[in-house]
This record gives C-alpha cells, structure tokens and sequence, in this order.
C-alpha cells in the first residue's frame, strides 16, 4: 500500500512539474471545420468536422488526441454520385515556435488509423453501386497558427494502405483552454 502511495504522490507531481509554465496544462479545439481536397484522379473537395484535446507538456510542446471526419467526392462521367468518407483517430504533438503570447506559430506531426469508405451510385444507364471500405496507419505533419481562441491548421494526411486516398486538410478550430 506504501509503495502504491508513493507510486501516486511522484506520479503527480511529475505531471505538475511538467506541465506549460505560462499556459494552461489542458488545451480543446472543441470543434473543428476544414476543407479536404483529396490526392487521385477526378477527386474534388470536401469538409472535415472534428475535435482535438491537448495536455501542454511545456511552453513549447503539447500532445494530444485528434478525432476527425472528413467527406469528400469526385467527378463521375455522366449522372451518378461517388462519394469517399474517412474517420480517424490520431496521437499528435505540436512545437510552438514563440512562447510569449496567445498568438503563436507551431509545428506539429502525427500517427493514427484512418477508416475510409467510398459509395458509388450510378444512374439509370449505367446500373453500377459500389461500396467498400479500407483501414490504414498514417501519418500527419502539419503546420498552424494559435490566435488566441481560434487556431488555423494545415495539414497532410499520409494513408499507407494501397488504396487509401491522401488528403491535405484545411481546418479553423474554436479553443478552450491553453492560453496564457
């Protein structure tokens, strides 16, 4: 029981000692908004929609999680619909470059599983309906800027599996927390 104690008593001080100086330790976009535009012939844009909380480990350096919805479409000859959805859950950490303000650049990357799907409708003439689905790992460098509640990210998502599309993402997010 001593040593379970202990265990708690140093566990929590070490996050007290390690946590932002002049920030806020907790950091949430509570909604994010962002356009997609996929990689692949005939792909167009779409929309993201997601949220992202971030411990601030220091004042140059957060880790967080990332969940995040994107849908998008692409051009079909003649009448139809094909659209392509991927959800994702990701571990990020972000470098912010300035640490005197609420205003600040930062760089960041991250790892995470993405989930796609796609659904092809075509009309009348062509009778042709396709649905299917792919996992993948990937990867995400990005780079942003914090303006006090608002923060603006660009980002590159790097699907692994073959027939995953890359997107590169473009969100405004809304922020509690984290300020100075």
């Amino acid at each position: 029981m001593k040593k379970l104690l202990l265990s708690v008593v140093t566990l929590l001080t070490l996050s007290f000692s390690l946590q932002a100086q002049d920030y806020g330790p907790i950091e949430w976009d509570i909604v994010r908004f962002g356009y997609v535009i996929p990689s692949g012939d005939g792909a167009t844009g779409g929309i993201a929609l997601g949220t992202e909380v971030r411990y601030n480990v220091n004042n140059n350096i957060s880790a967080g999680l990332r969940a995040e919805f994107a849908i998008f479409g692409s051009e079909l000859e003649g009448d139809g619909v094909d659209v392509g959805a991927v959800g994702s859950y990701s571990l990020i950490g972000d470098y912010y470059f300035q640490t005197e303000s609420n205003t600040r650049a930062f760089a960041g990357f991250g790892i995470g599983t993405f989930g796609g799907a796609s659904v092809t409708v075509t009309d009348a003439s062509g009778d042709e309906t396709e649905i299917s689905g792919d996992g993948s790992i990937g990867v995400i460098p990005r780079v942003g800027y914090e303006l006090g509640f608002l923060r603006l990210t660009g980002e590159y998502n790097l699907l692994f599996a073959e027939n995953s599309s890359n997107y590169i993402g473009i969100h405004l997010a809304f922020t509690i927390g984290g300020r100075r």
